[in-house]
């Protein structure tokens, strides 16, 4: 798998926290979520960007299905209504869709087709989402973004700092 190394996603200790606890809620199903926050484009005086994913703020969403070995969100509108309210409500952007495993951060065949899908909709705000996955059992996290038309890993870092907007 192509990593990419321009990409990093700061997740905060608080929103792992929150995480954990939206695993538990919904166990032995996956769990899913939106995270929420901004994305700062760094010029690195070399005339290449790299970009930083801050997260602020973690919702804990049902699925579509409930299901312990699938993750899916099959209803579009639900999807573009609930993200719209919770970043018209928090000022923030919709940086990242999470989502459990019960073992393994590796994207399954669906997860693949689903950042696709979603990459190609032509909606502007999947464009450039980061797509996390989570083990359930160990809470060892993974990060994902759909670009050029391939699947490519990128950085996740977690943080005992809170991003300020």
């Amino acid at each position: 798998m192509r990593y990419e190394k321009d990409i990093v996603f700061y997740i905060s200790n608080t929103i792992v926290e929150k995480i954990g606890t939206c695993i538990k809620l919904v166990s032995p199903n996956e769990a899913s979520g939106f995270i929420l926050g901004n994305i700062q484009e760094v010029n690195n005086d070399n005339g290449n960007f790299s970009y930083n994913y801050h997260s602020t703020s973690f919702h804990c969403i049902e699925s579509s299905i409930g299901s312990t070995i699938s993750f899916i969100l099959d209803n579009d509108q639900k999807i573009l209504e609930l993200s719209e309210h919770l970043m018209k409500n928090e000022n923030l952007k919709l940086i990242a869709i999470l989502h459990s495993h019960p073992a393994g951060t590796t994207p399954s065949s669906t997860d693949k087709n689903n950042m696709k899908y979603y990459h190609n909709s032509g909606l502007k705000k999947f464009t450039h989402l980061i797509w996390i996955i989570v083990d359930s059992r160990n809470k060892e996290m993974n990060g994902f973004i759909y670009l050029n038309n391939k699947l490519t890993q990128i950085k996740l870092i977690i943080s005992s700092n809170e991003y300020l907007r």
